[in-house]
């Protein structure tokens, strides 16, 4: 078992929670209110800026220009995402300049500044465990949504299902999951044990911000 599968695992429950939550379930239904999906696009931009911050730090934190260029190429798949994001926003009816002027929730404070914590304190172990919970929860749902059948015909969320089930966004999640593991082949148990604690504690935060989503919070 890899250490990433490990990882998961021991967050369980958690993990699953996370995966097949409500908003989630909504989403493949098709029975996702419009306002919270139009409430989680807008908290969501604001999450994938910090995002990419963070990420950036891979940059900083690599060891070898092999390790930049993963870095580098996991940021140019995250910039496709988010303009795809911004297309969301203009289906849903939102307009770019009021996604721009969206006030963060508590929900995205909290995770964002702790993953940039993990990964300006942390070397990129720490760095990937803090940011692998969104990038491979969300490649997950993408399969779990695509292969379970679960999905309404004329799902008004089809087109962001598909990203996530792209073969693209798998892939590039897929070398991420690689590069993390090739920074955590050489750590001892106590190192181990605090990217778990990293790992838990960031499925937890997208538990907490897909209830944001849900719940309309800020």
């Amino acid at each position: 078992m890899s250490i990433f599968q490990q990882l998961v695992q021991h967050s369980q429950p958690h993990w699953t929670q996370y995966i097949q939550h409500d908003f989630v379930q909504g989403i493949a239904t098709g029975t996702l209110p419009k306002a919270a999906f139009q409430h989680y696009l807008k908290q969501d931009y604001r999450y994938l800026f910090q995002y990419s911050r963070a990420l950036s730090l891979g940059i900083f934190k690599a060891d070898n220009f092999a390790q930049m260029a993963q870095a580098n190429e996991a940021i140019s798949i995250l910039l496709k995402e988010i303009n795809v994001h911004l297309q969301f926003c203009q289906q849903w009816g939102i307009a770019e300049s009021e996604v721009f002027a969206t006030e963060e929730s508590f929900a995205c404070i909290a995770y964002t500044r702790y993953v940039l914590d993990c990964g300006i304190n942390g070397g990129l172990a720490e760095l990937y465990a803090a940011l692998l919970p969104c990038a491979a929860g969300y490649a997950e749902i993408g399969r779990w949504i695509k292969n379970s059948g679960i999905s309404a015909e004329n799902n008004p969320y089809q087109a962001w299902i598909d990203a996530y089930a792209a073969d693209d966004f798998q892939a590039g999640v897929q070398k991420m999951i690689y590069l993390f593991e090739s920074v955590c082949c050489q750590l001892n148990e106590k190192q181990l044990q605090n990217l778990q604690t990293i790992f838990t504690t960031a499925t937890k935060m997208e538990i907490a911000f897909w209830q944001m989503g849900l719940d309309l919070t800020l």
